[in-house]
């Protein structure tokens, strides 16, 4: 009878863990369902089983503590490399770890070699891998293959897809270096033919005979998305002369023509994007073009991605949306995949939002502080986990941002760091942090010229014995006869007219 009472003890105990994984007290933020708000998130059978306020502990097999952190779904990168490209990454070593779910390959195939990217890449990820089929039969394998308008095939291309389309989503064409429009026309045809949309990443050279004002008006249709869109070779978002959004930019996006930010590794230029987010012109997708290059030195992950777009002032929930439940939709894949609604796949990205004073480079790389940084905690697909940070360092406290800081300068017969912003001197002591400065002086050997005090007016003079080798007038540097200070931002690259 004892027994028989344990068993139906443990029976009752293990019906009550009607959740197989717990997340409790973490910010949800699921722009398709509009949840902006502390909520437990419970997962069972690699589907999303509930979203509500509190969930008991009790119901579930395990139950994790994400207080402090943030739930999202898992984000969608429309625009990756792993496959065909020489660039090309592993995306459960790459992906995964930024909290990326789904990832869109774009381009690394054509209809020729997808079936071998389908084989080798595809079947053996974790992560979802979908596929932007390139126009070139080939695939993205460089020239002379990539102008290759003979292997620019729209019936082949349109059957491969119609035959994937569990995994292929739309059709890429990129790096086209002939002249006229055979690799986009073609790209728009097959896209035709197989109702899928068409990614374009165009050289707009002056020899190309192609304009960003006429691709975007004549040749794409809506739905079709531009990706690289704040860099100054692949489109013309800026004007440099007047620093104004071209109006035909407005004039293509209110005809549907979609704009993806592909950050990559020579595709975000920081006067482009500044100006672009400062005048409304934001994306619809966030993207990364993660490769080789990008991800070890612009460190074009999503979450650094959407935290650069959070330092030019979009919020939180503008870039979550941008990052899930719209590439989703682009690709025609919401709402499988890009919310946390109740049924839907189990796809979790678990954010930390960091404090402290981070640097984060655009494509030359000129360098940005900003105080805010998203960093993946955790990553859950189809209801397991597949990532999860070891033990980190707790955020930095000290967010200040120095317009200047001279290092090692003699003041008053001591040798001090003396840190400069809003036209005063904010900070005079030892060791301040390098890292927190927009311009840096080496000024180790000279002297500041008298009097320097917290909270005066930053009008100050270097000196080198008794000449004046650099003047600063309201925190401004007006002369540095020695080259001393060291830039983080001059120019967006070799462009010195940008307004």
């Amino acid at each position: 009878m004892r027994l028989l009472i344990a068993i139906a003890f443990l029976t009752a105990a293990a019906n009550a863990q009607q959740y197989d994984l717990v997340l409790r007290g973490g910010h949800v933020i699921d722009p398709a369902d509009n949840v902006d708000a502390t909520m437990d998130v419970a997962v069972a059978g690699g589907r999303i089983a509930a979203v509500q306020p509190h969930i008991a502990d009790s119901a579930a097999r395990k139950s994790i503590d994400v207080s402090g952190l943030y739930v999202l779904p898992g984000l969608v990168d429309l625009h990756v490399h792993v496959f065909g490209y020489e660039g090309s990454l592993v995306p459960d070593e790459t992906s995964l770890p930024s909290g990326a779910t789904t990832v869109v390959d774009a381009g690394g195939s054509g209809w020729r070699t997808f079936d071998e990217f389908r084989r080798t890449v595809m079947a053996h990820s974790k992560t979802r891998v979908l596929a932007l089929l390139n126009i070139v039969g080939k695939g993205m394998v460089g020239e002379p293959y990539e102008s290759d308008t003979n292997d620019m095939d729209p019936e082949k291309t349109a059957a491969k897809i119609l035959a994937n389309r569990d995994v292929i989503v739309g059709i890429k064409t990129a790096h086209f270096a002939k002249p006229g429009w055979t690799a986009i026309d073609r790209a728009v045809e097959a896209g035709r033919r197989a109702n899928v949309p068409v990614m374009v990443d165009d050289r707009i050279f002056t020899n190309s005979g192609r304009t960003t004002k006429e691709e975007l008006l004549v040749h794409l249709r809506p739905g079709d998305i531009h990706t690289h869109m704040y860099n100054d070779r692949q489109i013309e978002l800026i004007d440099r002369f007047t620093g104004k959004v071209e109006p035909w930019m407005i004039e293509a996006r209110q005809r549907g023509v979609l704009f993806d930010v592909g950050h990559g590794g020579g595709s975000f230029l920081w006067p482009v994007a500044t100006r672009a987010v400062a005048q409304g012109f934001v994306p619809d997708t966030i993207s990364t073009d993660l490769h080789s290059s990008s991800i070890r030195i612009q460190e074009s992950t999503m979450p650094n991605v959407m935290s650069k777009l959070m330092l030019l002032g979009m919020s939180l929930n503008d870039v979550v949306l941008r990052s899930t439940m719209n590439p989703a939709k682009e690709i025609g894949r919401y709402p499988e995949v890009g919310t946390l609604g109740v049924g839907r796949g189990a796809d979790i990205a678990v954010l930390e939002e960091q404090t402290g004073v981070f640097a984060f480079k655009d494509a030359w790389p000129a360098k940005k502080l900003g105080t805010k940084r998203l960093e993946c905690v955790m990553t859950i697909r189809g209801g397991n986990i597949v990532y999860q940070r070891e033990a980190n360092a707790p955020s930095e406290r000290d967010t200040t941002i120095y317009d200047v800081l001279f290092k090692h300068a003699t003041v008053g017969g001591q040798d001090l760091d003396v840190g400069v912003a809003g036209g005063k001197v904010l900070r005079i002591g030892h060791a301040l942090n390098a890292s927190h400065a927009r311009i840096l002086v080496e000024a180790e050997g000279y002297a500041l010229a008298a009097p320097v005090a917290e909270g005066a007016a930053a009008d100050l003079n270097l000196l080198d014995g008794k000449r004046t080798i650099m003047t600063m007038r309201a925190g401004k540097i007006l002369t540095d006869a020695e080259g001393l200070s060291i830039p983080d931002v001059s120019r967006a690259g070799p462009y010195s007219n940008f307004k």
